[in-house]
């Protein structure tokens, strides 16, 4: 419906467009800088570096000025597609890769090409394999990567709250999931006073980038989803399996303070909007032992909480620890519609695949970046155990081939899951009606 909903609004805006359209073609001088329209996601923590990255580029390119548009990543992409099919979108916008069918990236953004052969660039030389294949749409190239296309591939831990459990933070630390059940409830109950939960190990529910459900049954061998993307696989058995051991997760180590009920309770205490990346907020405060997400979580805890001492180790699956590396990510664009596509293309550069801006915007959050180069730079080697193990965390492939952004669908369902335990619904009825949704949702998109 979204697909059909920006190609109606391209047929009704294709005369302007090309009343508009070639103004300038790959090639064309951009000397003299120029005014562009920019829209990024990177709020919080990553605003300031934003704003640092574009004084980067302007030391070095006297003349550009910027109308500068944050907007969260929970709205972006339907503003994205919106903007794209009434030919709004500014001169340079950050998107998700998988987003290009959504946005007839053929029709809306500029295919990157000509301007990469004219420089002789060849992305296999710069970006690391996976972020060189993701940049490809079709024929083209409509996007370059701006930060590594990590799902939540890692597993943060408070080494402080571990210890103050009586834990070894190095000999105790989880490899999998039994452990794991064990390490948590040892933690809640030597954490907690009285039966109301004031620290908690984990949530399985909290929805901070991959759904958990989603990401440890791929991690199990168990996708939620057809490679094709046209059949929900919700409520296989292996799905089932992982939801079933959340389930059981929740009254082992919740169960004396009340279950889901004390989880939705400290939620809401502790953890306020716990949407996006507000999520870390708990982890920040040290009310949270365990925090599953991706490699920007560093620069958060790094700006919430300096002294926290934490740690990463790969996620302890089912099966043993797995990782994640999605198929699509968060890259860059330039619009069909820009008024200088040759200054909009040198800005691109310098935030995508520049050793001085992107390797910078990386190395200032200590992520891993898609210039394969940077990654050799000492700021990560200091790291030591921990860049160690987030590297071997973001190499293990356990994502799909289809769109990652239909996973984006399922989140508000699996969100609904504590509070439809609570109200007297059991996990494989729930499981079954998520399923019968999504393949509801998934029969539409395909028709």
């Amino acid at each position: 419906m979204k697909r059909l909903v920006s190609i109606l609004c391209i047929l009704l805006i294709t005369p302007m467009l090309l009343l508009a359209g070639g103004q300038q073609e790959a090639g064309e001088s951009a000397e003299g800088g120029a005014e562009l329209s920019y829209w990024h996601l990177w709020g919080g923590s990553r605003t300031e570096l934003v704003e640092q990255l574009i004084e980067r580029f302007k030391s070095q390119n006297p003349g550009y000025e910027f109308e500068v548009t944050f907007t969260p990543p929970n709205e972006l992409q339907r503003k994205v597609v919106m903007a794209a099919g009434t030919s709004a979108l500014p001169d340079v916008v950050q998107l998700h890769s998988s987003w290009m069918p959504d946005v007839n990236a053929e029709d809306t953004l500029v295919d990157l090409t000509p301007y990469l052969e004219k420089e002789g660039i060849d992305l296999d030389d710069i970006l690391l394999s996976a972020e060189a294949k993701r940049s490809h749409y079709k024929d083209g190239i409509y996007s370059l990567p701006n930060v590594t296309a990590g799902g939540m591939g890692l597993f943060f831990y408070n080494k402080d709250l571990m210890v103050k459990a009586g834990l070894d933070p190095i000999k105790d630390a989880p490899k999998n999931w039994a452990e794991f059940t064990d390490v948590s409830k040892t933690i809640v109950n030597e954490l907690n006073d009285g039966d109301e939960l004031e620290v908690i190990a984990w949530d399985p529910y909290q929805m901070a980038g991959q759904p958990a459900t989603v990401y440890f049954s791929f991690g199990a061998g168990h996708p939620t989803i057809s490679k094709d993307g046209i059949e929900s696989l919700m409520d296989s058995p292996g799905v089932m399996n992982t939801a079933k051991k959340f389930d059981d997760y929740i009254e082992e180590v919740y169960g004396k303070y009340g279950g889901y009920r004390a989880i939705l309770e400290w939620n809401s205490k502790v953890a306020g909007t716990d949407t996006g990346a507000a999520q870390v907020q708990a982890f920040i405060k040290e009310a949270q032992t365990f925090y599953v997400s991706g490699s920007w979580t560093i620069g958060q805890i790094n700006k919430g909480n300096p002294d926290m001492d934490f740690s990463i180790l790969p996620v302890p699956g089912f099966n043993g620890q797995h990782g994640g590396i999605s198929k699509h990510g968060w890259s860059y664009s330039i619009s069909q519609s820009a008024k200088n596509k040759d200054a909009a293309w040198e800005f691109l550069k310098f935030i995508t695949i520049s050793e001085e801006g992107n390797g910078w915007f990386c190395k200032q959050q200590k992520r891993p970046c898609p210039i394969e180069a940077v990654n050799d730079d000492e700021v990560y080697q200091e790291m030591g155990r921990m860049w160690e193990n987030l590297v071997k965390g973001m190499s293990m492939d356990v994502f799909p081939e289809a769109p990652a952004i239909h996973q984006d669908v399922v989140k508000p369902w699996l969100r609904d899951i504590p509070a439809r335990r609570i109200s007297g619904e059991n996990i494989e009825e729930i499981m079954k009606d998520i399923d019968n949704k999504y393949q509801d949702y998934l029969d539409d998109l395909n028709e």
